[in-house]
């Protein structure tokens, strides 16, 4: 299959053949032409199964470190336990227990994996990076709550 010209990838210069050498220019001619989108002749990218893990950093949620004490301290004082449960089940209820125990603890990464290589927890699914991210995430959602809550 050879093309009208090198830079148009429509259906009509795809199909199309003749001298590129001499060609000059079916991009401005070809009515059809918009750009990369119109090739078809490719698969769609497939969908991820799994969705990446929160990278944002707290300036993004919204979070000063004095707003970080104080969630901190609503939930290691046990009178919002529901609410950080469903916060940490919210963000990834796959290593919900362990934002749960790293906050209500104060237990860094390292802390839990130190944990788990004595056998006292299982071992997480996720990396530091990813774990940070959710553990951020886990505080955003607990924020808003906390607001719609009045605190």
């Amino acid at each position: 299959m050879h093309r009208k010209c090198h830079t148009c990838l429509c259906r009509t210069c795809l199909n199309t053949c003749c001298d590129r050498k001499n060609c000059t220019g079916k991009k401005e001619a070809c009515e059809n032409y918009s750009g990369f989108r119109q090739l078809n002749i490719f698969e769609p990218p497939p969908q991820q199964k799994h969705q990446s893990a929160p990278r944002y950093p707290w300036q993004y949620y919204g979070i000063s470190k004095e707003r970080y004490r104080q969630l901190t301290e609503y939930i290691q004082s046990g009178r919002y336990d529901s609410v950080a449960r469903q916060a940490a089940h919210t963000a990834n209820k796959d290593i919900a227990e362990y934002i749960l125990l790293s906050v209500t603890e104060n237990l860094s990464y390292d802390e839990l994996q130190k944990m788990w290589e004595l056998k006292k927890i299982e071992r997480m699914a996720c990396c530091r990076t990813d774990f940070y991210g959710y553990r951020r995430l886990f505080y955003h959602l607990f924020d808003l709550e906390v607001r719609r809550m009045g605190k």
